[in-house]
């Protein structure tokens, strides 16, 4: 099969190959999946810079990409709610990434049928985001009623994160460019910041969750406008000090992340607030909790655009200008 392989950490036209490489074999618990959409994340151009090394290392050469949609080729004879022919969608692990390529092998915990009412590029856009909304929702205990502060909201994660947010009765304030403040307030945002006009943090506080996709400086900023006793989700900024520990990870590692945190940690405590950083991990359950959102209309996939399978490079490159509105698709079929 083809299938798109980082050979070194770098610039992406000089690491991102597309080569021939042997068909994955589908294990005792696996499915087997004739992939023909999967979907870009940040995450994705991250990894090739080398910019997760200190926190998540591969052995190189290997097939990256952790969204996909498409149709079960085969089982595994311990598998028992999949059989070919199947359409799913999956979100892949950390150790198992590898869906920018024509097939793939996973372990059916991971998968779900795909949302009967959205194409394979649809039900490809929504895995990482809508599993990272879930889980960083579900560990802040976000509840109706609570005032959420959402960074970005036509990215990829902002626009998933709107629509679920108001689906479980939060009152959402989103910032954005002017120019997309309409199409964030259509999908379901309370309030826009257009921060090409105003600063967000002039705006007023007092946000129950503060849900920051941007990092740098937006994380510790976060700890200006969550009122005491509320909840910073990020995205993009340093581990938290758990971190180490649930990675199991040397004194070194451990060292790096506490100096990397110290600023936001301080922040945090002076706002009252907690800090709320983890990796999103693959959930068959969850994603079937998100496809009956998408069959109920409760959640629509954004597309800002859609690549060839071979133009994987350009849809990298294209994606980390970060002016993508909703979600970067590549189709294989």
């Amino acid at each position: 099969m083809r299938a798109f392989l980082l050979d070194g950490y770098g610039a992406i036209d000089d690491h991102v190959k597309l080569t021939d490489v042997a068909d994955p074999i589908p294990g005792r618990h696996d499915v087997l999946i004739d992939i023909h959409a999967a979907s870009l994340n940040p995450i994705d151009f991250k990894i090739v810079r080398g910019d997760l090394k200190r926190v998540s290392k591969y052995q190189l050469p290997r097939t990256f990409g952790f969204d996909a949609s498409g149709v079960v080729l085969a089982a595994g004879a311990g598998v028992t709610r999949f059989r070919p022919g199947d359409a799913v969608y999956v979100r892949a692990s950390r150790e198992t990434i590898g869906t920018f390529a024509e097939k793939i092998a996973l372990p059916e915990a991971f998968v779900a049928l795909k949302p009967a009412n959205v194409s394979h590029a649809g039900a490809a856009s929504l895995p990482l985001v809508g599993l990272t909304t879930l889980q960083g929702f579900g560990k802040v205990g976000a509840r109706a009623g609570q005032r959420i502060l959402i960074h970005a909201g036509a990215g990829g994660i902002g626009t998933f994160a709107i629509q679920y947010a108001k689906h479980i009765g939060l009152d959402v304030t989103s910032t954005t460019s002017s120019k997309n403040a309409d199409f964030v307030r259509s999908l379901g945002a309370d309030r826009v910041i257009a921060y090409d006009r105003e600063n967000y943090l002039e705006q007023g506080g007092g946000y129950d969750i503060v849900y920051d996709t941007l990092g740098g400086a937006f994380t510790i900023d976060a700890f200006k406008v969550v009122k005491r006793g509320g909840a910073v989700i990020s995205l993009s900024g340093p581990p938290d000090r758990d971190f180490a520990r649930r990675e199991g990870a040397g004194l070194l590692v451990r060292v790096a992340v506490w100096l990397m945190s110290r600023k936001v940690y301080a922040a945090s405590e002076a706002a009252g607030g907690s800090y709320c950083w983890f990796f999103t991990e693959p959930s068959g359950d969850q994603l079937r909790e998100i496809a009956g959102l998408v069959e109920s209309g409760a959640i629509k996939p954004v597309i800002d655009r859609e690549f060839a399978f071979d133009q994987l490079p350009a849809a990298l490159a294209y994606l980390e200008k970060g002016h993508a509105r909703g979600k970067v698709v590549l189709k294989m079929k």
